[in-house]
């Protein structure tokens, strides 16, 4: 061979590598791409709540498997042979998906269309994971500039250093001083309902669980200060209620309204626990003290401790007989205190599921762990504290106004806040049960005062 050929046969292969490079990055993807487009579109009908017609996409796994008939949804490379995009793209209304609704643009069937032509690839990390938790996270849109109507209160928490009370709105977190219940700045790019929210034990980081019911969830940790998203760390097919650090913050764990609870390690986000041993959604996750087991509870009136380490069931505890909503441990580790729609709250034994004893309080549906009692909120409007022998503290607070759906405590500034299901939140002193501050945290919203007929800002 010259080298005049052997130089041009350089340049061909080298204009071959470049063009395969090109073909390699502008192939559709499955992950940022397709699979959007089946949660958005397809998961609805076709997920693990309904499943029409025995389909299921809501996992590369089950998207791949053939059908009932015997023939698969996707053939790879062969787009006009496979279901999923025949059935997007005929003119048989009755058989074109999703029903019901408008057929779907051009441009998003022909990224279904290409990605089976180029050979269905699948570039996420775990085939049998549902949809949601291989999505790149999706961006939120923005909170309302001014709230028409206060929203319930599901979700607060103070700040590490009790100045501030982090509030769960619509996509947003809101920050308020909390002692004069004055806005401070808002974080947004968040779930469109906030259920539950954990600082980390270095401060600098919250987490916000939440999500919207029926149709996903998420986790998110967000750097306090600048209100940047760190990392979405988990993704579920419905909305995600607890959320919890252990308490060396190299772990945290996720109640789900799929049933299921799972464990993370906070610095990558890779799940190291999957635990599915619920038969109704997980309301509420709580750390022992040294951090290795966890409880949990949920609506289908049973309450579990599991080692963390081995992901082993240690304990059922079977005497509630309502749904349940809140549990914590009691301190040392040794005892858990459970409660939710029933006439009384429940301590026992975290290793053999004893009853120790029992606090009457009906309906609780949040509570928050102090350092030498419990405060707890519920149905009845009444915000009540509780050492751990079951002694009632002689210091009462006012009455709320609605149903009370979240608890926080801060033990440095002595105070405990809660939201309500009307859209306020209280502040109250530890001390004398005085209220330090009462307000609506719902931004730009404004009250009529029906005393002067005029409008009162929050």
């Amino acid at each position: 061979m010259t080298i005049r050929s052997q130089h041009i046969l350089f340049l061909v292969s080298a204009l071959l590598s470049v063009s395969g490079l090109i073909a390699a990055d502008n192939a559709i993807s499955f992950r940022s791409q397709v699979a959007p487009i089946l949660l958005e579109k397809c998961q609805t009908c076709h997920g693990p709540a309904s499943a029409k017609g025995g389909v299921r996409v809501d996992s590369f796994d089950f998207l791949m498997r053939k059908e009932d008939d015997g023939d698969p949804m996707v053939v790879p490379g062969k787009p006009e042979k496979s279901d999923l995009w025949k059935l997007l793209v005929t003119a048989e209304t009755e058989e074109r998906m999703p029903q019901k609704s408008d057929p779907l643009p051009k441009e998003t069937t022909e990224i279904i269309r290409r990605w089976i032509a180029e050979g269905a690839h699948f570039d996420g990390t775990e085939k049998s994971a549902a949809l949601v938790e291989i999505v790149p996270p999706r961006t939120h849109p923005k909170a309302p500039e001014s709230y028409t109507l206060p929203i319930p209160v599901t979700a607060l928490v103070f700040s590490p250093d009790g100045s501030e009370l982090v509030v769960g709105g619509v996509r947003e977190l809101t920050v308020w001083n909390a002692s004069t219940g004055a806005l401070v700045r808002r974080i947004s790019n968040v779930a469109p309902r906030i259920f539950a929210l954990a600082f980390h034990p270095d401060a600098a980081v919250i987490a916000a669980a939440g999500g919207a019911p029926g149709e996903f969830g998420e986790v998110r940790l967000f750097d306090f200060k600048t209100g940047e998203m760190r990392m979405q760390v988990a993704g579920s097919i419905d909305a995600i209620m607890d959320v919890k650090f252990s308490p060396d913050g190299k772990r945290l764990a996720t109640a789900g309204a799929d049933h299921h609870i799972n464990i993370f390690t906070v610095e990558t986000g890779a799940r190291i626990r999957h635990l599915s041993v619920h038969s109704d959604a997980v309301t509420s996750v709580a750390f022992s003290p040294d951090g290795k087991q966890l409880a949990s509870v949920g609506l289908d009136r049973s309450a579990k401790v599991f080692d963390i380490e081995s992901g082993k069931l240690v304990s059922t505890y079977r005497e509630h007989t309502g749904p349940l909503y809140a549990v914590a441990f009691a301190p040392g580790g040794k005892e858990i205190i459970s409660a939710g729609r029933e006439k009384q709250i429940q301590q026992w034994s975290a290793a053999d599921a004893k009853k120790v004893r029992t606090l009457d309080e009906p309906d609780v549906l949040k509570f928050a762990v102090g350092e030498k009692t419990i405060f707890l909120g519920g149905a009845n409007k009444r915000l009540r504290q509780f050492d751990y022998a079951g002694a009632e503290s002689k210091i009462s607070f006012a009455p709320l106004t609605d149903w009370i759906y979240a608890v926080a405590v801060h033990s440095g500034t002595k105070r405990v806040a809660v939201g309500c299901y009307d859209g306020t939140v209280s502040i109250f002193n530890l001390d004398d049960g005085k209220a330090v501050t009462t307000f609506i945290p719902s931004p730009g919203y404004k009250a009529l005062d029906t005393k002067s007929n005029k409008t009162a800002g929050h």
